[in-house]
């Protein structure tokens, strides 16, 4: 059986570009759990980093609530809930362009 796939780093910068492209609640999720998971967020250029930080500010507590919170379980919902997704941030600010 032949099976295609692609490592972790590859669905990392395909996570970031759909978010670049997107915009989705969803994406970030997934970014945020792959760096949890020691994965690192693919260089950016400087234009790419500010509009991340520019999507990431834009998500309001309805985003968690419903769009993410209709995805997860109520233990992870609250987190996120509480939390939104500081842990992606601490991470993107300390990215050099």
């Amino acid at each position: 059986m032949i099976l295609k796939a692609h490592i972790l780093e590859q669905t990392m910068k395909n996570k970031v570009e759909a978010f670049l492209d997107r915009g989705e609640i969803r994406d970030c999720f997934d970014i945020e759990f792959l760096l949890r998971k020691g994965i690192p967020i693919p260089g950016l250029s400087g234009e790419q980093l500010l509009k991340v930080k520019e999507l990431l500010n834009g998500f309001k507590a309805k985003d968690f609530k419903v769009k993410l919170g209709s995805i997860l379980e109520s233990d992870i919902r609250q987190y996120y809930v509480t939390n939104r997704f500081s842990y992606l941030r601490e991470k993107i600010s300390e990215i050099r362009t």
